[in-house]
């Protein structure tokens, strides 16, 4: 995975963290490019489907965040394993998360009766509302194939071979496009489904994933050294063990995405389909920008996890360092870009409406001034979570979320009147302020003193 007795040049932490980090990067934008194409190709059919998608879509996110959250950290398990030499325990903590996934199951039944009353509850046009619906409700079969899919990814990302999920994750968006090309728009005789054809092609190309990484991961190699096939049983002890890190985890990322989805589609939406539609195109944009972000942070996570193994601690640090300066200089470029050609942007690729086009400008310059400050939370996050120390994140993260990020939207966007553009002001500052908590806290070294195994688990300090 890593080579321990390789020299410590000027260049050896970049060659790491870029070498782990590229294949997930590409792998992890996946489920964004399927979303973002899904907007883009729906946007031809109006404003009211393209304020309808960007909010469907993202709850289609949020809902079943929780659970992607938990499964997400068998890589932080099988990375320390690695680390450790425990070969055996790899496959076993991956089954273990295949297992945890089956819940999405009982999640999307629990919420196809409620999702038309949900969306009704939110300030958009009954048209809106009749569209999300449609389009959330065709994705909820989904959500075990999302869950399936992050679990396999993180092993195959913990051990090593991060270009699995990434060349599987290719060939799924491809068929992703073709599918909403044909279901969109009913070409070559197939149904004209809309919104709803865009649905159905994302569930479609989420199944073809799952069954793609299953084949490797039984494949003949891959049992060789971590005996895949054999690990298969359900093993109370680590499901009890990927509960204990991971239910903290899946609160924190779900908390997360939950209050950006309550500022898009509840304090963002009041304001009116164009205002949305504006939001919904500059976010489109802000996801495919921090995406390789996510991608160094899930890599981190994987080399943080494998030098705790190790016992390496000081490598840890050091890498972290080097994805942080990574992730800074890419976000802050990427922010450049949005400032100066946003507008050029959406006109491109989602509207021609003036009003959407000025005002989804104008959000892009907001979030520039973000850029690199989230690039800094996303890195410490990742590299925290390898480590095991989910339960602090998951309590500052609901602190931050309902005492400053969602009270200062509010007032900005209501009080003093400064509408969606005053949104996004509260939403930077608590960007700000989550950077400056997430880096102390990797800084001062507390997450070196977890242990995640039973064997061995301590207090956390």
């Amino acid at each position: 995975m890593l080579d321990l007795n390789a020299p410590e040049t000027r260049w050896t932490g970049v060659r790491e963290v870029m070498g782990m980090s590229w294949p997930i990067i590409l792998g992890s934008l996946s489920y964004t490019i399927m979303l973002f194409v899904d907007t883009a190709m729906v946007a031809r059919l109006g404003t009211e489907n393209l304020a309808a998608i960007g909010s469907a879509g993202l709850w289609s996110y949020i809902l079943g965040c929780f659970i992607l959250g938990v499964v997400g950290c068998v890589s932080t398990f099988v990375s320390q394993s690695m680390g450790r030499g425990a070969m055996e325990n790899c496959a076993r903590y991956a089954w273990q998360g295949l297992y945890i996934s089956l819940a999405a199951i009982l999640l999307a039944l629990i919420l196809w009766p409620i999702s038309g009353p949900l969306f009704r509850m939110l300030p958009h046009t009954p048209e809106v509302t009749r569209l999300e619906t449609i389009y959330f409700q065709v994705r909820l079969p989904g959500y075990v194939m999302m869950a399936m899919t992050t679990a396999l990814a993180a092993f195959f990302q913990a051990i090593g071979r991060p270009s699995i999920p990434m060349k599987v994750a290719i060939i799924a968006n491809l068929t992703n496009a073709g599918l909403n090309y044909l279901l969109i728009y009913g070409k070559f005789g197939f149904p004209n489904w809309g919104i709803g054809g865009a649905a159905a092609a994302t569930v479609i190309a989420m199944t073809l994933q799952v069954a793609m990484l299953m084949c490797i991961f039984l494949s003949e190699p891959i049992d060789a050294k971590f005996a895949s096939r054999a690990a298969f049983r359900l093993d109370s002890v680590k499901v009890r063990e990927l509960l204990r890190i991971g239910l903290p985890a899946g609160a924190m990322f779900f908390m997360d995405i939950f209050n950006w989805g309550i500022f898009s589609t509840v304090i963002v939406g009041y304001f009116g389909a164009v205002t949305l539609a504006s939001h919904n195109a500059a976010m489109s944009f802000m996801h495919l920008c921090f995406m390789p972000a996510v991608g160094l942070n899930q890599g981190i996570a994987a080399i943080v996890g494998y030098y705790i193994g190790k016992q390496r601690f000081h490598r840890a640090v050091k890498r972290t360092h080097t994805a942080m300066k990574i992730a800074v200089i890419y976000m802050f470029i990427a922010g450049l870009v949005f400032a100066v050609f946003g507008g050029r942007l959406i006109a491109t690729f989602f509207s021609s409406d003036p009003a959407v086009i000025q005002l989804g400008h104008i959000l892009l310059i907001l979030s520039a001034a973000f850029q690199a400050f989230d690039a800094i939370n996303i890195i410490a996050g990742g590299a925290l979570r390898g480590a095991g120390d989910t339960r602090w994140m998951a309590i500052a993260t609901f602190a931050l979320n309902y005492f400053v990020f969602l009270p200062a939207a509010m007032v900005l966007a209501f009080p003093a009147g400064l509408g969606a553009i005053g949104a996004w002001i509260g939403a930077t500052g608590h960007i700000i302020i989550l950077a400056g908590f997430l880096f102390a806290r990797f800084a001062r070294g507390q997450w070196q003193h977890i242990r995640i195994f039973s064997e061995d688990a301590a207090v956390t300090k």
